[in-house]
């Protein structure tokens, strides 16, 4: 395949976003941002996501050339996000916990295409059941957004936990992305984590904010050192900027230009330039 073409799966969010004496409601969800990202470096994807037709709006949010498949559900769903006195590297998250699993129905004719590479952005365990995950990543290159399948309820609050699932989450891609918050759920040994998590996995990458990110490949730790922002203006999503982004760059570059890249592209998110 010559030209590239990403397929981005996952649902679309109401996100209300609580910034110090700030609060924004805006569109969200891991696919939206790696759609930004996408768009901006004017490479050609595919967005199929789930949401209420009652918030059919949210979808002009997505760039004008995110080509969208739409899958209606009940419910759209919904995070508040509030960033602890401002830092930008930790947030206190509350969910209405939708359910709306992408079934292996709803994508088996786009997954007969050709693509580049499949990104999976989950929120919640329930958005890309496993069976459907298994099914992308045989056809294709998967990388998926561990985020998602570590959460869980407690009342409306997101807590984290590892699940007897995620080995075959991550044995079902090439490769897996968290932060180093949801790491944490794994291990509280941070070094400990990344190798279970890559017992199962070839590549995973672990975005650390201010600290960089780090990346493990076939038994190699490889240490990205953060851009420094000019201003923090926009934090949401910056994992997801950075997932995409190095994706994009993975195809043709080694781990570490792909995540120097990447750490670069999630700068400029943060100062609000994509």
């Amino acid at each position: 395949m010559n030209k590239e073409r990403y397929l981005l799966i996952g649902p679309v969010s109401m996100d209300r976003i609580v910034r110090r004496n700030s609060t924004e409601s805006r569109v969200g969800g891991a696919v939206y941002y790696y759609s930004r990202l996408l768009s901006h470096l004017g490479v050609d994807h595919t967005a199929v996501v789930t949401l209420s037709e009652a918030d059919r709006r949210l979808l002009g949010e997505f760039p004008s050339n995110t080509n969208i498949i739409p899958l209606y559900r009940d419910s759209t769903v919904e995070f508040e996000n509030i960033y602890d006195n401002g830092d930008t590297s930790r947030r206190i998250q509350r969910s209405n916990f939708a359910s709306n699993p992408i079934e292996i129905g709803d994508i088996e004719t786009i997954a007969r295409e050709e693509w580049t590479a499949v990104l999976a952005g989950p929120l919640l365990p329930s958005d890309i059941p496993l069976e459907t995950l298994e099914f992308l990543g045989k056809r294709h290159r998967l990388y998926t957004g561990l985020q998602g399948y570590l959460r869980y309820p407690a009342g409306d609050m997101v807590r984290l936990k590892f699940r007897k699932k995620i080995p075959r989450v991550l044995e079902a891609g090439s490769g897996a992305f968290l932060d180093i918050n949801e790491l944490r759920a794994v291990s509280s040994d941070i070094m400990g984590a990344i190798g279970i998590l890559s017992e199962h996995c070839g590549e995973v990458i672990v975005t650390c904010g201010p600290r960089g990110s780090l990346i493990s490949h076939k038994g190699s730790l490889i240490r990205i050192m953060a851009v420094t922002a000019e201003r923090e203006l926009d934090p949401t999503g910056l994992g997801d900027t950075y997932m995409a982004a190095y994706v994009h760059m993975r195809r043709t570059s080694d781990p570490e230009a792909a995540g120097n890249f990447a750490s670069l592209m999630a700068t400029r998110k943060l100062e609000g330039k994509i």
